[in-house]
């Protein structure tokens, strides 16, 4: 009788324990988004004043356009408007109805940074419905991130890019160059936001602005002076600069990554098998779907020989330093051959730091190849600027540094010093080589991936020796980095390009 009399008793404790751990794990993974919010709003790329930051000016001009005549797709967006691509006037209108960004864009070019706090609860609701927010922790889920801030600056960008296009048309050169360098300007403040992911976006999204900034040097050449090209090539290029010191690694996963690492352990520092199987599940089935089947399983496993959280901490802080004194170090620096600490962290012992953290060697290449466009197009400049004055291209790019260009421009970052030793470098003021460079004597085929353009006789070509550094002359697009004259402008002239 009495145990019948307790059973309902010991049921309402039940509950109440339960209805607590919901609660106090609920409170726990909002804290910890939280303080990881917190700590991403007070980073570089977003602390600061609202008088220097873009990100209000930028996002309400663009919450005022119209919608472009089409979708952006891959057939529809920065990369393939042009004049001559069918439905121009079209694209034209639009531009020209939306002339209010062009303001925007230009004045937003003047502030520090863009400064797009992170968590959407920290932007307007006008910007949450529009999707101008760079969430964390979507569905509760703190490894899991939503920019689709990202779709709205691509139609900016769209719109930047045909605007400059109709305004060179109609011979507004002076405004065509303002906006042309205020949107490079903009997509370079992007380059400093605070994830890997958001950097693998604009870094590359950046390169294909000075893309089709170079194709407007080429096609509207005569509308532009010497002594323009010149600023141009000497302070306006060079001002995206991407050294250590001013593009600075991504600092946001690493927070995140502390966090979650935290989230994997008990208070006692132990490793927690039911965390490890929930988050750990969850991450590993993000990135890779199929892999979701059996891994509740292995990870639970992973848990009971898997170190303790402060050891964890330090290894995935051991990791990041690493990075960070990689990222300093020059190019081709002998120690960048050396395994990184991610490399040699153990698989086992340390398999949810080396889960959590995602390798970002692919950003060391972006930076190069960014840096190898933005050192090309300031180049390309100033050869514009050279034949607009003598009516012949250079024999040599140094017949141009001091009064057209920097000599610090004329450098290829995917091209190593030739040194018969490793200490020669020392005695070089630039740890890379020098762009390829020769004028064309005749007529010269240049195979692309979507048939062979001519380079005319009369013309240049300046290139880079891309990843494989293997100088193939310019000559095959698959080999070498085409950087003048445009490899955009030879294709659409060849008509292998609408």
């Amino acid at each position: 009788m009495f145990i019948q009399e307790r059973n309902p008793l010991m049921h309402h404790r039940i509950k109440i324990v339960v209805l607590l751990c919901t609660i106090l794990s609920s409170a726990a993974l909002a804290g910890s988004r939280e303080d990881v919010i917190a700590k991403l709003n007070s980073s570089s790329s977003t602390e600061g004043t609202e008088n220097v930051k873009s990100w209000r000016l930028l996002f309400d001009g663009c919450l005022e356009i119209t919608a472009p005549p089409k979708p952006l797709s891959d057939d529809f967006n920065m990369n393939t408007v042009w004049p001559g691509m069918e439905g121009w006037s079209e694209v034209a209108a639009w531009s020209a109805h939306n002339e209010h960004m062009e303001r925007v864009f230009i004045e937003s070019a003047k502030r520090v940074l863009v400064g797009l706090p992170y968590g959407g609860e920290h932007v307007p609701n006008a910007y949450q419905e529009a999707g101008i927010v760079a969430e964390i922790g979507v569905d509760g889920n703190l490894h899991t991130f939503d920019f689709s801030y990202v779709d709205v600056v691509k139609v900016a960008s769209l719109w930047a890019t045909s605007e400059s296009y109709r305004l060179f048309e109609q011979g507004s050169t002076d405004r065509a160059i303002k906006l042309l360098m205020s949107q490079l300007i903009v997509l370079r403040k992007f380059c400093d936001r605070e994830f890997l992911k958001e950097q693998l976006i604009f870094m590359p999204m950046l390169a294909d602005a000075l893309k089709n900034t170079r194709d407007m040097f080429y096609n509207y050449r005569e509308q532009v002076t010497s002594i323009q090209f010149r600023t141009i090539a000497k302070e306006w290029i060079p001002f995206l600069q991407t050294g250590s010191n001013r593009l600075l690694m991504p600092e946001g996963d690493r927070v995140v990554g502390e966090a979650l690492v935290r989230e994997l352990f008990k208070a006692n520092g132990e490793p927690d098998p039911a965390k490890f199987r929930e988050i750990l599940t969850d991450v590993q089935a993000d990135r890779e779907p199929i892999t979701r089947f059996g891994a509740a399983k292995y990870w639970g496993l992973i848990a009971k020989v898997h170190r303790g959280r402060d050891d964890s901490l330090n290894r995935l802080n051991l990791i990041y330093d690493d990075w960070w004194r990689r990222w300093k170090m020059r190019t081709f620096h002998p120690q960048l051959l050396i395994d990184t600490e991610l490399q040699k962290s153990n698989p086992v012992k340390y398999a949810a730091v080396n889960l959590i953290i995602r390798d970002i060697k692919e950003l060391f290449l972006q930076r190069d190849l960014l840096t190898t466009q933005i050192n090309g197009t300031a180049v390309s400049a100033a050869l514009c600027g050279y034949i607009n004055h003598y009516k012949v291209y250079p024999s040599a790019i140094k017949k141009m540094y001091a009064q057209l260009l920097n000599r610090s421009s004329n450098l290829d970052y995917l091209r190593p010093l030739d040194l018969r030793s490793e200490s020669d470098w020392e005695l070089y003021s630039y740890p890379v080589g020098a762009f390829h460079y020769r004028k064309i004597q005749k007529d010269t085929n240049v195979f692309t991936l979507l048939g062979n353009v001519v380079v005319k006789s009369g013309e240049c070509l300046l290139y880079s020796v891309s990843t494989d550094n293997e100088d193939n002359r310019g000559l095959n697009v698959g080999e070498d980095i085409i950087i003048w004259p445009p490899l955009k402008t030879l294709e659409r002239n060849a008509g292998l390009l609408d």
